[in-house]
């Protein structure tokens, strides 16, 4: 009978299956070792040596005399404001760099008189530099007192009177109690209209009731009552043609240019005697 492998290879013979001699000893349990109650444990305490570590390490870092705050720069183009964010942070204490919060920093500089934007960065260990953007004077708000404004209408300081003539003032019969924001912003846009040499003549600009505006020009009497939609149109006709007006009618107490293409002119009272001025037409 033929075999292959220990098998026979027809049905005929039985197969006969041996057990070795080899004793064979009982298989042991095979995994992993269980964790005891003193693994836990001892994890425990690892982990609190290593949280006594860490804060032991931040308390260091924040208490060491080599990473408190001992220099501030100060950079900005206005001297008076550079001076004014010095004596701000000389007044309080910076403390440690790592938890000085340069956001807190930024909004309690620009919420000073004349900071329009301000940019902190902290130079280990110990320097904090500041950059301060100032706000660019536009006019004189008065209201009680008159207070320098940038373009936006945030004051950047308050005199009793205009100190530079450069700064045109404006008023409102309201006492800008309405529509602030709009108005400084109208006021801005009739100037920016303007030429220079007709815009440096300018010195007071009033907001009527009526929604009208009132200009005064330096060395000239006459109120100017102009259409603010038209202010850039309306002043330049008026500049080209008061002294023609005033050869005609005298002086003059106001010239009113509402109308666009027309102009009506009272001529000043000059004593009690004459009658009362009637507003002239022209065009």
């Amino acid at each position: 009978m033929a075999v292959e492998n220990g098998y026979p290879l027809n049905a005929a013979g039985a197969v006969v299956f041996h057990r070795s001699a080899r004793a064979v000893g009982p298989r042991g349990k095979t995994g992993k070792k269980p964790l005891r109650w003193t693994h836990f444990l001892g994890l425990f305490f690892a982990l609190i040596a290593l949280f006594l570590g860490v804060a032991q390490l931040y308390y260091y870092l924040i208490t060491c005399d080599e990473l408190s705050i001992k220099k501030v720069e100060v950079i900005s183009s206005s001297p008076e404001l550079k001076q004014r964010v010095e004596d701000y942070l000389l007044s309080r204490n910076p403390g440690n760099i790592l938890i000085c919060n340069l956001d807190y920093l930024r909004l309690s500089l620009t919420s000073l008189p004349g900071v329009k934007e301000v940019r902190a960065e902290k130079i280990l260990p110990s320097t904090l530099r500041v950059e301060v953007y100032p706000r660019t004077p536009r006019f004189y708000i008065h209201r009680g007192l008159y207070f320098l404004v940038d373009e936006e209408g945030k004051v950047i300081r308050s005199e009793t009177e205009p100190f530079d003539p450069a700064f045109p003032v404006l008023e409102d019969e309201a006492n800008f109690n309405l529509a602030y924001q709009d108005k400084v912003r109208l006021a801005g846009q009739a100037l920016d209209g303007l030429e220079p040499a007709a815009r440096q003549l300018i010195r007071r600009l009033i907001f009527k009731a009526d929604g009208q505006l009132e200009v005064e020009l330096a060395e000239d009497p006459v109120r100017v009552i102009i259409n603010a939609e038209n202010f850039q149109e309306q002043l330049p006709f008026y500049l080209a043609n008061r002294e023609a007006w005033a050869r005609l009618f005298g002086p003059l107490e106001y010239v009113d240019l509402r109308i666009q293409g027309r102009a009506y002119v009272k001529p000043l009272e000059l004593s009690a005697r004459e009658s009362r001025g009637q507003k002239k037409e022209v065009s």
